[in-house]
């Protein structure tokens, strides 16, 4: 046993990891910005074939957005714009210097998810009715 304490990273179980992580708004924050960006990666090809296909005459624009199916899927969409915007200034926001303390970045990410809840609901009413 070496006398000297190792700095080298401890590979924590997932379970340790959720359960420290899901105390902090801070945390949570970054966590859910990650996500909600591999939603967007993953549905701009379903958004751009979307958009070609309605495009294409009227009746296929009254096809297409009359599905309720579609209309969800396009709200999934702005909803994760809304929420990854909103993440993504918090972070630039603590780039640049601003949040970086425990109750200010607590704070600002209690603010953001506030944003982000009206934002969701905004687009939910626009998408949806």
């Amino acid at each position: 046993m070496p006398a000297v304490k190792s700095n080298r990273p401890i590979n924590l179980p997932l379970s340790q990891v959720i359960s420290v992580n899901a105390k902090s708004p801070i945390a949570i924050a970054s966590i859910l910005h990650r996500i909600s960006g591999i939603i967007l990666f993953l549905l701009i090809p379903v958004m751009l074939w979307l958009l070609q296909t309605s495009l294409a005459s009227p009746e296929s624009f009254a096809t297409v957005f009359d599905n309720v199916i579609v209309r969800f899927v396009a709200w999934v969409f702005v909803a994760s714009i809304a929420f990854h915007f909103v993440m993504g200034m918090k972070h630039l926001f603590a780039d640049m210097g601003m949040n970086e303390e425990l109750q200010s970045g607590r704070m600002a990410s209690m603010v953001s998810f506030v944003i982000a809840a009206v934002l969701i609901v905004a687009s939910f009413v626009w998408v949806m009715f």
